[in-house]
């Protein structure tokens, strides 16, 4: 696997977990009762900014092209989904860091309460701590269809589908929220408090990610649809194919399958056995539970990006010249 196939899948699958984890604290904020509730989850919102610097280290390790387009951002806007990309990733991050600084600097249950000066100053904003999470989150879904759309390129007939932009939502939602839960199991673990809080928590993590492991399921077989279906061009045919026969049966195969059985299987497999001890409240069973649900979630993006970037074969690899190229793509 090239560096670049590794840089890329960190970038994407981080970037975006982080949006999810920044929705996931959202949600959890909305469904807080009182101050003792959302000083149960407070400790949740420790995920999505430093997600978000992997996904940046990530990125910045290939080459400068991240470095070329935060230069150019401003003047390529206007035709650049790159420089889109970075910007939408910007305002995100802003954002995400406003939000977590009102829940980790609140004055009365915020894990850096001690710190000086600072909360008393956070206190009197923590009516738009709502609003500002809000707007982060469909922020964060605006970068994730940007996002797509910088890979969905004609030079790239692997990715230039409508699957493509699915995958991103998938990855957030399932990552993202079940790595909320995971965190929050293990302060649960330790302390032995917030069982109320944390059952309606680890409900909707159950509903999310059972519908989005369906939703992945029709992803991936509807991707293999497009890549053995009719071509837009007869070069892009030849990507397809190749792309497609490195997936089942080349240096990606195992790669793909093991996706199928840790990223779907198991994921499956965890996310309904959660039902169980939630329905007998038995929360110690349910977090464990929530936590190994969260590694094999993370483990099949991890596989399913490294297969998704790593068997994409370009245009350029198949077409023979110049004119090719250019009909290759339909002009």
């Amino acid at each position: 696997m090239s560096s670049a196939v590794t840089s890329y899948v960190i970038f994407t699958v981080f970037s975006q977990m982080s949006v999810g984890a920044l929705i996931a604290m959202v949600i959890a904020d909305f469904l807080a009762k009182g101050k003792e509730d959302a000083k149960f989850f407070e400790t949740g919102a420790w995920v999505s900014v430093p997600v978000a610097v992997i996904a940046l280290i990530g990125i910045l390790t290939h080459e400068a092209r991240p470095i070329l387009a935060m230069m150019t951002m401003n003047t390529n806007l206007a035709t650049s989904w790159l420089s889109r990309e970075v910007l939408a990733l910007t305002i995100f991050v802003i954002l995400a860091v406003v939000y977590t600084i009102m829940w980790l600097l609140e004055p009365e249950y915020g894990s850096l309460k001690w710190f000086p000066i600072i909360p008393s100053i956070v206190a009197k904003f923590m009516p738009l701590r709502k609003p500002v999470g809000v707007l982060a989150a469909i922020v964060g879904f605006v970068f994730l269809g940007v996002s797509a759309k910088a890979y969905m390129m004609p030079t790239l007939p692997a990715l230039n589908n409508p699957t493509t932009t699915l995958f991103f939502v998938v990855t957030a939602l399932l990552a993202g929220i079940t790595a909320v839960a995971a965190v929050l199991s293990l302060k649960y673990m330790i302390k032995k408090e917030g069982d109320e809080p944390f059952a309606r928590m680890l409900w909707i993590t159950m509903g999310i990610t059972l519908v989005m492991v369906i939703v992945l399921i029709a992803g991936l077989l509807a991707n293999n649809s497009i890549l053995a279906g009719p071509p837009p061009t007869r070069y892009a045919g030849v990507a397809l194919e190749e792309t497609l026969a490195s997936m089942l049966a080349g240096d990606y195969a195992a790669l793909y399958m093991a996706r199928w059985v840790i990223g779907v299987g198991l994921a499956l497999v965890f996310t309904l056995a959660l039902a169980l001890p939630l329905k007998k409240k038995s929360m110690a069973t349910a977090s464990a539970l929530a936590i190994l649900l969260f590694i094999v979630v993370l483990t099949g993006e991890i596989l399913g990006r490294t297969v998704f970037f790593g068997t994409n074969v370009p245009l350029g690899e198949v077409l023979p010249n110049i004119e090719a190229f250019y009909t290759g793509i339909g002009l």
